[in-house]
């Protein structure tokens, strides 16, 4: 654990507070590159090899069938999949307010306008390791269904029946029984049987990470999930067991989890401190928290709630916790985020399932230039125009000015020629 205070801290420290543990993509780019051209000449054969290697895949085909997925969501609990039920309800109801829309205008030179088409096909990854991931399955696929996504194929590592009953509530058209960097092959060049898609999303580890840099030229992709982390802001009236149960929720994730508290009071600080540690001793995870609050779960001391939102900027963090008495009020001076909760009651759990807005967010800063994964990600806006006879008037001379002046003649003469041609 670490523990600073913003106000006697040097420039050096300010820059090892924003940077965050790096993890090392060298390694696994080597791998995958070697895997995804294996994949891409094999085909089949390659993509069944290394499910079996890497994924413990023992079946004879990597596709699962539908009857499966829907056998899945039957044999859960009612609790569970009442419980899915409603996450998916709600996720769904806030990504259909993000709808782009079509729109068309006329003035004296034509129409103009733009069409909003959904992508036709698209490949979401559900990771596996040490927890199962039906969450991200939903915070994937139902966007890009309310998007009007055609063909959605899930890939993930021997799923388990959370993920598979989360397919099928998602009316997922595909789901393939393998992972890692022969997944994302798969998706990005197809195979004999595996169709490619146009764009791949979801979080991963280093292997996917890598594999998805190494395919971005020839298939789209969302963004890189680094380690998860949660930047807390507190005045002196927070709750410490609150606060570090809050830190505890995201330290548990993974060794390289952060957790950071900016808080305006030492009692409050010291308190969480205290309380996170207590937590730690008898959580059912602890290794891994343990190991994460080493370098990840950091304690800041600010001299007033505005030096504490300016460095929640700089850092620019995953989630954003405005533990604070009037949250509403601080939210205005938040530039960077990639979602916030506001207020006592807003733990990050709420957002993880069923609060509605997506969990797969931008890390390790990149929250400073791009949002959330929503149903933008599924969209693309076609502009289109109608030059009028009047525009054609108008419109020449200013093509042709401009495209003399940047060396273009071709351009001006396609444009003055439509004027020549309507002089007759």
């Amino acid at each position: 654990m670490l523990t600073y205070d913003l106000s006697r801290s040097s420039e050096k420290d300010r820059r090892r507070l924003l940077s965050r543990e790096d993890v090392d993509l060298s390694g696994p780019m080597a791998s995958a590159l070697e895997i995804i051209e294996r994949v891409r000449a094999g085909g089949d054969d390659a993509l069944t090899g290394f499910a079996r290697e890497f994924d413990s895949f023992s079946g004879e085909s990597l596709r699962v069938d539908r009857a499966e997925t829907e056998a899945a969501l039957k044999r859960l609990p009612l609790s569970v999949r009442s419980a899915m039920v409603s996450c998916k309800r709600r996720i769904e109801r806030f990504h259909s307010k993000q709808m782009l829309k079509r729109f068309e205008f006329r003035d004296r030179c034509g129409v103009f306008g733009q069409r909003v088409v959904p992508l036709d096909r698209v490949g979401v990854y559900a990771p596996g390791g040490t927890a199962s991931y039906a969450s991200s399955v939903l915070m994937a696929c139902v966007p890009a269904r309310v998007a009007g996504v055609r063909e959605i194929a899930v890939f993930t590592p021997a799923p388990g029946d959370l993920v598979l009953a989360a397919a099928a509530l998602c009316d997922v058209d595909e789901v393939y029984s393998v992972g890692g960097a022969q997944s994302i092959a798969a998706m990005a060049y197809g195979t004999g049987t595996i169709r490619k898609v146009q764009k791949i999303v979801g979080p991963g580890g280093a292997f996917v990470s890598a594999a998805k840099l190494l395919v971005r030229n020839d298939c789209e992709i969302d963004f890189l999930a680094g380690p998860s982390e949660v930047l807390l802001v507190s005045d002196g009236k927070g709750d410490p067991r609150l606060l570090a149960v809050e830190m505890l929720a995201q330290l548990e994730h993974d060794p390289l989890a952060r957790a950071v508290l900016v808080t305006t009071s030492k009692r409050v600080m010291d308190r969480t401190k205290e309380r996170l540690l207590e937590l730690t001793a008898s959580a059912p995870r602890r290794d891994i928290i343990r190991a994460s609050s080493e370098a990840g779960a950091v304690f800041i001391l600010a001299k007033n709630l505005k030096e504490a939102i300016g460095f929640s900027n700089d850092y620019a963090p995953e989630h954003l916790v405005l533990d604070v008495s009037d949250p509403e009020a601080l939210l205005k001076e938040v530039r960077n985020a990639g979602s916030v909760f506001l207020g006592r009651r807003s733990s990050v759990a709420f957002g993880d399932y069923c609060a509605g807005p997506n969990h797969i967010l931008p890390t390790k800063g990149a929250a400073s230039v791009r949002s959330s994964l929503s149903t933008y990600d599924f969209l693309k806006v076609i502009p289109y125009q109608s030059i009028s006879e009047q525009g054609v008037v108008e419109l020449s001379g200013v093509v042709e000015a401009m495209a003399s002046a940047e060396g273009l003649p071709g351009h001006a003469r396609a444009a003055t020629m439509r004027r020549e041609e309507m002089r007759g």
